[in-house]
């Protein structure tokens, strides 16, 4: 970091940031750092000696300013150098209302395809309207008896920590959550998977958790077979 330059972070976001000692005796430097205002961040980056320190941007949105100087092996002290650092609040996670929920046919015993035409799995994307990109999403689906289970529909082990990762193929804003349609269900009545939006790691490394109060929740509704009989 040379001179002044900027950059946005997502509100929350962790950062490396890191400086170079282009002249003078690195042998025992030591690096001071500063975060003004100081409420841009919860780190205590005062505590920093060294090149390179990780700062959580949790601050209220605006703009900081970050500044580091260094006193060199040789005791000799340098300019300043600083960077603007804008942190932006986070955007909607949601589902994509072009994506609702889904009602399938039951498949047959044996796990044979019970809808015509085929139907193997509902598909959900995830939408993000904030500054970066998304790297993940995680999700819960949980099936009609109440318990988690993972994109297969196999029970989830650990049911106290039942959210399920999806990583982001792609360096843009979308998710696409494919679950499997493939279930039987033997009753006379619909039965109900509910699959729900948890959160987002952003490409700033922010993590974002959805808002329960907006669109973070589909279903598949699984119809009963028919029945026939002689």
């Amino acid at each position: 970091m040379t001179g002044r330059s900027q950059e946005r972070i997502t509100q929350g976001a962790n950062k490396l940031h890191s400086v170079r000692l282009i002249t003078g005796q690195a042998e025992s430097a030591v690096y001071s750092w500063e975060v003004s205002p100081a409420t841009g961040s919860s780190t205590n980056v005062s505590a920093v000696s060294d090149s390179a320190t990780t700062i959580v941007w949790d601050g209220p949105p605006g703009i900081y300013t970050l500044t580091v100087s260094v006193i060199d092996g040789n005791n000799c002290v340098s300019e300043q150098v600083s960077k603007e650092v804008e942190i932006v609040a986070s955007g909607d996670l949601i589902f994509a209302a072009s994506n609702p929920s889904t009602v399938v046919c039951s498949d047959l015993a044996g796990n044979v395809e019970g809808s015509s035409p085929p139907h193997s799995e509902s598909v959900f994307r995830v939408v993000y309207a904030g500054e970066a990109n998304l790297t993940s999403a995680t999700f819960t689906i949980e099936n009609p008896d109440g318990q988690f289970v993972d994109a297969n529909g196999s029970i989830l082990t650990d049911q106290d920590n039942p959210e399920i990762t999806v990583d982001n193929s792609g360096e843009d804003k979308t998710i696409d959550l494919a679950v499997s349609d493939s279930w039987e269900n033997t009753g006379s009545s619909n039965v109900q998977f509910t699959v729900t939006l948890v959160s987002a790691i952003l490409t700033d490394n922010a993590e974002i958790v959805a808002d329960p109060e907006t669109d973070i929740v589909r279903s598949i509704s699984v119809l009963p077979k028919p029945v026939i009989g002689f």
